[in-house]
């Protein structure tokens, strides 16, 4: 552990180079140069969640979103969401200049004048959003873990079963869904993410955890109508309502 006191806010910028792994879901990442790992290493237990994940701010060209740094063999790695890379034109490969804060800045709160364009959401968002006819803007983009196919199909087979809705109501509500184009990802990264906040929360399954796991690797905020999931989320990634994924 450093004896070096641990300052409120610490903000670096450096070159770095683009790489993804690929899968499923292409995550695309850099990694941090020496000095900013032994900072990180350092002060992991002021900083990190609690196993070793840092909430974070990174800044590329005009683009600045929230996120969490991930330890992977030795080095912490910066994810780069579609939200940074669209507006930024970055690829696989690309040489980067990135701006990085950690520290005492609230970083489960949108950066002020950072428009929120990429949202999770969960089965009954989905469900809501089709129900209600509204148009998604199109620089808004929407994801979910794969798990949310069954969960959307549960919920629209229980209102079935309830009499809620007839079963030709209930099967053009899953065909809506598929045209609101939602990115479905599951990969280990994720999952591994997954598994960490369940036990952070002690939640009995993994399933709220996807969703916030998700947001943090890849999102700008996170839109569930379960008050338990909001609450829980809080803590780790920024929330937000239905009417800010249709705010143009």
């Amino acid at each position: 552990m450093s004896s070096q006191p641990y300052p409120e806010a610490v903000d670096w910028a450096f070159e770095a180079e683009v790489f993804q792994w690929r899968g499923p879901a292409p995550y695309f990442f850099v990694a941090t140069p020496p000095q900013v790992n032994d900072f990180l290493h350092a002060h992991h237990s002021e900083l990190t969640y609690g196993w070793g994940v840092i909430p974070a701010q990174v800044r590329i060209g005009a683009t600045e979103v929230t996120t969490s740094l991930i330890p992977k063999d030795g080095v912490y790695l910066v994810p780069l969401k579609v939200a940074l890379r669209r507006p930024e034109g970055i690829d696989d490969g690309d040489a980067v200049r990135v701006g990085l804060h950690v520290g005492s800045h609230d970083v489960s709160s949108p950066c002020e004048g950072t428009a929120m364009t990429t949202f999770v959401i969960d089965a009954q968002v989905a469900i809501d959003l089709v129900v209600g006819g509204v148009t998604i803007p199109p620089q808004h983009s929407l994801t979910a873990p794969t798990l949310l196919r069954s969960q959307v199909l549960a919920l629209v087979y229980e209102s079935v079963r309830r009499g809620d809705i007839d079963k030709r109501t209930g099967r053009k509500i899953l065909d809506d869904i598929c045209g609101l184009r939602i990115r479905l990802l599951g990969d280990r990264s994720m999952q591994d993410h997954a598994w960490q906040i369940a036990a952070k929360l002690n939640l009995p399954n993994t399933y709220q955890a996807e969703y916030i796991a998700l947001t943090q690797l890849q999102a700008d905020a996170l839109v569930t109508a379960d008050d338990d999931l909001a609450l829980a989320a809080q803590a780790f990634v920024t929330t937000a309502s239905p009417a800010d994924i249709l705010r143009s």
